[in-house]
């Protein structure tokens, strides 16, 4: 993606660019998060948790994150209602995966397990056709 971003740019598209712009930014940061090796989660760290990923602190973080996210692919979404009805539906798609996604890491926060596994597999079906 940020290959196609630098090609859009130099082919002078500009929103094909910050489209591809936009998923490269949101895919690559939320993977590092996911990354064990970077130990993000280290300053939430107890004693029965001591990667600190399972703390209410740290997934809340996460989850306001993804909230944030939310609204930008929102953003996207008001800008192709106009030009196309597909990337339409795929940003309202992603848009709703997203605050999906985040509800599950806030339930994770509060404990309800069950909960944020079934938003987490509402959030997988959400962005499959995106």
């Amino acid at each position: 993606m940020i290959f196609a971003l630098i090609f859009e740019w130099i082919l002078g598209n500009f929103f094909s660019m910050m489209v591809m712009g936009l998923f490269a930014v949101f895919w690559l940061s939320f993977g590092l998060l996911e990354v064990p090796n970077l130990a993000l989660g280290v300053p939430f760290a107890t004693p029965g948790d001591p990667t600190g990923t399972a703390s209410r602190e740290y997934n809340a973080a996460i989850g306001l994150y993804l909230i944030v996210w939310g609204f930008a692919f929102l953003t996207f979404f008001a800008f192709t209602t106009r030009l196309n009805m597909v990337l339409a539906t795929i940003f309202s798609l992603t848009a709703i995966a997203t605050w999906t996604l985040a509800g599950a890491y806030f339930n994770l926060s509060w404990g309800d397990y069950e909960m944020a596994n079934k938003l987490s597999k509402v959030s997988r079906s959400k962005k499959f056709p995106s």
